[in-house]
């Protein structure tokens, strides 16, 4: 499931990836994993539902 990100602080802000997982005991519940990592080489994060849109 490819998602869009909405979190304006995040390094990925409009960017594209891949919802892998989601932990419903958790604000920040959905793990997003990128194809480009950031500026330490990070290329997963957490997103809440409200900080992220599904790409058709």
């Amino acid at each position: 499931m490819q998602v869009k990100i909405t979190r304006r602080e995040s390094y990925w802000y409009k960017g594209v990836g891949s919802a892998v997982d989601q932990d419903p005991g958790t604000r920040y519940l959905v793990v997003v994993r990128f194809n480009k990592g950031n500026y330490a080489n990070v290329s997963t994060n957490y997103y809440a539902l409200d900080e992220v849109e599904l790409v058709a």
